[in-house]
């Protein structure tokens, strides 16, 4: 079988402020079953689905060092790897972990809808709308937020917070020193397992 077919379309956009660019990218997911994101250098992502066959990536990049950060994209047969950071050859007059203190990317993914979706990072903020088959976040810090999604979830973190907002799911729900708010959500065909060790689980039923 011949590898995945990708098109790739990349568009940079200079605002006027060497501090700040926006990347495009756009992938053809007809053979890919699996999206993983890398989002170790990101402080948000977004992550919808929608009615195309195409896994649509928007990067905001601002800070100092912005014109040395990159979008990188990898397909390795039916996964697709996503990640932002520093390009190889960049070197910091002073060291890497302070130029992170100066940076800030914000991922907008559009994934077709029953995928696979694994994301996992530090202290990102996860924001998580649409239809999947599997998705699993793991964070040490980093906020969940669930809204409406459809498919069987998986969230972990150590200290960040996790929040629901659906109309039903069957949701297991536990921290061990956080709380975790009265679930009032009826039982329904998304499946939840929701995990914190120290931080807060809110779960809100929508209308």
């Amino acid at each position: 079988m011949l590898r995945t077919c990708v098109v790739c379309c990349l568009l940079l956009i200079s605002f006027g402020l060497k501090a700040q660019k926006k990347l495009q990218r756009m992938i053809l997911a007809q053979d890919i079953s699996l999206i993983q994101v890398n989002s170790a250098n990101c402080f948000k992502i977004e992550m919808h689905t929608g009615q195309g066959n195409e896994v649509a990536i928007e990067a905001e990049i601002e800070g100092e060092y912005s014109q040395d950060l990159d979008l990188k994209v990898d397909v390795n047969g039916s996964t697709i790897l996503i990640e932002a950071g520093f390009v190889p050859s960049f070197e910091n007059p002073n060291d890497k972990l302070s130029a992170h203190k100066v940076i800030s990317i914000m991922l907008k993914l559009t994934i077709p809808k029953n995928k696979n979706v694994e994301i996992y990072g530090t202290n990102s903020r996860v924001v998580i709308d649409g239809t999947y088959k599997e998705v699993n976040v793991a964070l040490s810090d980093g906020v969940c937020q669930l809204n409406e999604v459809l498919g069987n979830v998986s969230v972990r973190t150590q200290s960040g917070s996790i929040g629901v907002l659906t109309k039903s799911a069957q949701i297991e729900a536990n921290s061990k020193y956080g709380k975790v708010s009265l679930n009032l959500i009826p039982k329904g065909l998304p499946i939840y397992k929701l995990q914190t060790v120290t931080g807060n689980i809110e779960l809100i039923k929508t209308e």
